[in-house]
């Protein structure tokens, strides 16, 4: 009687400690867009995980925001696996789904990325702009440039 007791209760141990280590973290990211001319068109957003793609594709999450407040709008990106990203955003006024440049290529729309990269001449590398999520909360604040 007493081992069928042992073995019950080691095998609920067992299968707890199992459940545990699938149990994936995550972590619910607050991203506050500060300074938006306007709102007018759309905010494009889009978190890549991982330098393949970065900044044009390979989105781990792409939402395109129709109604937003300015100059300051609050993004939530909810269950994030924990784990290494970078957002990249623009302020798409016009709703053609690109930055628009003018004849020698600088932007004439609204962008920004994390880690508030300053763009001279470039988009920043995934590895000037990322970030790591390893709290169940995480709060980022990302300054537009126009």
């Amino acid at each position: 009687m007493n081992f069928n007791k042992i073995l019950l209760f080691t095998t609920v141990i067992i299968l707890i400690s199992i459940n545990n280590t699938n149990a994936q973290e995550t972590c619910n990211l607050k991203v506050i867009v500060n300074g938006l001319k306007n709102s007018q068109g759309q905010i494009m957003i889009s978190i890549n995980q991982g330098a393949v793609g970065w900044p044009e594709e390979n989105f781990y999450e792409q939402r395109f925001i129709a109604e937003f407040n300015a100059p300051t709008h609050i993004i939530y990106f909810e269950n994030l696996p924990y784990g290494n990203y970078a957002i990249g955003l623009l302020h798409d006024e016009n709703v053609n789904g690109e930055m628009n440049k003018n004849f020698i290529g600088i932007p004439k729309e609204g962008f920004a990325f994390s880690r508030n990269y300053k763009v001279m001449f470039r988009a920043p590398k995934y590895e000037e702009a990322n970030f790591e999520v390893n709290a169940s909360k995480k709060t980022i604040i990302i300054h537009m440039q126009y």
